[in-house]
Parts: structure tokens; sequence; C-alpha cells
């Protein structure tokens, strides 16, 4: 992997930043694209040129790709921190087909092209006075891309997207176009899947009518959100915690549906809000981790963090743009085992920088309720789940760290998520997390892609060794 230091990672963040204000939020620096007939994903990792590249802008085309071509892969914003999206062959993005394919503004159902940004989606949806039930952390994966991945948010009763997908439709190995509805088995194969048995090239979502958020940050101690964290999760639709190595400083993070009407400036206000957090993150916390102080400062540096209260339209609550530039490793254990878990990571982190520095970090810790049954192999099936989030700023010495967490992750039977870091785990370590599960995932898989067409890097070492 290449190396980066302190600098590299504060002046990226930098930025990245000010190239979203200057062009008022059109263009975002660290996305992931294809320019010059060189990939980059969103961190700027993997880096490729692709034998060939497309851009389809019908589902005809998409088609006829297909059937014709080997080694293929998909992407939309390639915000992802492993090599899944490296074709050995094509390279597809689906930027060129996106948009509103049909409406039912009785039912608020609303079919999207597969390359349909989240952020996109939110807007069409919002010009007919609806909204997305709840929505994950970032707005610029492809509808098509955010369910492939099963990408979470957090909360009480809701937990997934693909919770609120009514059908989609899938085009497999051979060229064929399945409509695919949530008791079926493609659409459970597909869900979480990585694009293992197709492609998605339109999603039919059901949609709430538009609503206001009311977003609390917090700052408590780890000691009073243990006491009192079955009120806290019980009161607040949605709720997060970020935990911090050194110290018992927490941030508490909520999300509920609300009458209010929108702050004033709300969107401002965010903006400003999120972006110092990011150069704090990037400037600030990698400077005490880079110089050894973090044990010293930690406690001190969070007393003087202060909270925020906004009211927001849902989407622009739910969803944030700027990060600094970081990487993920993020994985799902039971919810009762919650607190012992976040301490054992936490404590993992705090003995290999006393013995050897590492990057900033903090954990982010969500939460997904049972009975999410429709997925075979996504971290969050079936059980009520905690998914804790080791992010730690992209310099120098994260792979040390998540090395150790994911020997980690195997002894405490972790299940990973497939879109964030995910370096050693195998098909044996996803056959003893998933079993019966996984089986059918590959059985389905490979009868809707005989000659691996969808196979590339990652999910031959994940599920087909």
């Amino acid at each position: 992997m290449k190396r980066r230091g302190y600098f590299y990672v504060a002046l990226a963040t930098t930025l990245n930043i000010i190239i979203y204000a200057l062009t008022l939020g059109r263009y975002l620096w660290l996305e992931g694209r294809v320019s010059g007939g060189v990939f980059r994903n969103w961190g700027r990792r993997y880096r490729y040129r692709p034998k060939n590249f497309v851009k389809p802008t019908t589902e005809e085309e998409i088609v006829a790709l297909v059937r014709s071509a080997k080694g293929v892969r998909f992407y939309g914003a390639a915000h992802s921190f492993n090599n899944g999206v490296v074709a050995d062959h094509t390279l597809v993005s689906l930027d060129n087909y996106k948009g509103v394919l049909w409406k039912n503004l009785e039912t608020k159902q609303v079919a999207f092209k597969g390359g349909t940004r989240i952020r996109e989606c939110a807007a069409l949806l919002l010009d007919e006075g609806l909204a997305f039930g709840a929505l994950p952390s970032h707005d610029a994966q492809s509808i098509a891309g955010i369910i492939s991945t099963d990408v979470h948010g957090t909360g009480r009763d809701w937990g997934f997207v693909s919770d609120e997908v009514v059908s989609f439709k899938l085009i497999d190995g051979k060229g064929v176009v399945h409509e695919c509805e949530p008791e079926d088995d493609l659409f459970k194969t597909a869900i979480g899947g990585i694009g293992a048995p197709g492609i998605i090239s339109e999603v039919v979502v059901q949609a709430v009518t538009r609503f206001n958020i009311e977003q609390k940050v917090e700052m408590s101690n780890l000691p009073f959100v243990r006491e009192n964290f079955d009120r806290l999760f019980d009161e607040n639709e949605h709720m997060s915690l970020y935990l911090f190595p050194f110290t018992d400083r927490c941030q508490i993070n909520t999300w509920n549906s609300t009458e209010k009407r929108r702050s004033f400036l709300d969107r401002l206000r965010e903006f400003l809000s999120i972006s110092k957090d990011a150069l704090l993150s990037a400037w600030f916390g990698g400077f005490m981790a880079n110089t050894g102080l973090l044990p010293k400062l930690s406690s001190l540096s969070y007393s003087f963090k202060r909270g925020t209260d906004l009211v927001m339209e849902s989407n622009k609550a739910f969803n944030r743009t700027i990060y600094p530039l970081h990487q993920e490793l993020e994985f799902t254990i039971p919810f009762e085992k919650t607190f012992e878990m976040c301490r054992r990571f936490i404590k993992l982190f705090e003995d290999m920088y006393r013995a050897e520095k590492l990057p900033y970090a903090l954990f982010e810790i969500r939460f997904t309720p049972a009975g999410h049954d429709r997925t075979l192999i996504g971290a969050g099936r079936e059980r009520r789940s905690t998914w804790i989030n080791l992010v730690l700023n992209d310099s120098n010495g994260f792979e040390r760290y998540y090395a150790a967490a994911e020997d980690l992750m195997r002894e405490v039977d972790a299940r990973p998520h497939m879109g964030k870091y995910c370096q050693s785990f195998t098909k044996d370590d996803m056959m003893r997390l998933h079993q019966q599960h996984f089986t059918k995932f590959l059985q389905i898989a490979k009868q809707h892609d005989p000659e691996g067409k969808f196979v590339g890097d990652f999910t031959r070492r994940v599920f087909w060794d």
C-alpha cells in the first residue's frame, strides 16, 4: 500500500473542503472516478488503468455489454475501502444511466435507474414532496451500489436502505433481465452480494411524505452512556455513538423526526460543523497521534468539543458529504455484547499505539434491529446487531492495527462489512460466519453467472477462493 504521512491527509482533507465550497457543493475531489483513462477510488488508494472503460446510457446497452464482456465490474461513487471495484477486464460506470423511470404518487413509489446517486434520488423525491424513510451517512453512492453492499444506517426500528426497496431489476451474467422482489432468493443474493449475481439496473423505492429531522450532537461520558443506554436507545428513533481512545469522553448523535421548522441557515451551519470536524481530525487529531500525545491530550481536547442542535430536511440530516481522508474497517457483533466488544477493540488500539504510533482514530458505533431477512450474507442478517466502525486517518500504520483487528474479529465471530477494508477475510471465513446461507448464496450466484463474468480479485478471495 502507498505510504502516506500526516501532511498528506491534512492537505487532502483541506483541499477537498475548499473545492467543495468554491463549487457550491457541485464537485467533490475525494470521490471515485475515471479521469484520463485511470480509475481512482474515493480515497485515491486504488489506482489502475482498466483495459476497457464504458458508460452505458440504456438498459439495452448494459445487457449487450454483459453478454459480450469478460471480467466486468461496475462502480458508482467508488466510496469503498477495498479493491472490489477493480475489474479484470472491463470497468463500467452507470453515471450516464440515472434518473426516474416512473413514479406513482398515490402509492409513493418511485423507480430509479441504477446509476442514480443517493443525493440525486433524494432531490428527485423532494420535488414530489417525498423522501426516503431514513438514510445512511453518505450521499455519494449510487442506488444500485448502496443496496449491493446492503448499506445501513442506525436506528431503534430501522436499519437498511434495502428495507425501503419494493423491487429491482437485475441483469445477470447471461444477460438475462430479472424482476426481483424481497421474497425471491435472487433478491436476497444481490442484497449485500457486491455484484456477484449481476448488476442492478433499476430500483423501486417505497418513499414517505417529506419530513424534517432534529439532529442533536451531545458530548457525554462513557459511564453515563452505559448506565443510561437502554433509556437513550428507546427515546430516540436513530442513535449512534462516537467513542475515542484514551478517554471516557464520548459523543451521542441522535436523529428524530419533528414538526419543528428548519433551523436558520441549517445547511450552511451543518457544512461548517462537519468541515470543522474533518479539519480537526486531519490536522489536530493527526498531530496528537503523530507526536505521541494522544494519551495525554485526548480527555482535554474532547472537553472543548461542543454539541449542536439543528433541524434540517431529512436527507440533509441523515447524509453528510465531507469527511477527513480516512480508512474504515466495520463489522457487526451481537447487540448484547456492545460495550464488551467496544472495550476490546479500543484496548487493542491503545496497546498497539503505546508500542508503535498509530494514526488518529475514532470508533463509530451504530445499531440495526433484528429480523433483517432481505440478505443472505449481509453483516446485519437476522440478528439484532451493533456495528463497530474502526475509523483511522489514512496515514502510515493503519494497516497494522487493521490486521490485528481482523484477527480479533475472527476470535469473536464478527461479521465484516464487505464495502469496507476487509483485507484478510476469505471464503472459509464467510462459510464459517454464514454457513448454509453462504452455501445458498454461492449456488445462486454461480447459477446466474456461470462464466464468472462478475468475478474480480476481491470477490475471488471472499467468495470463490
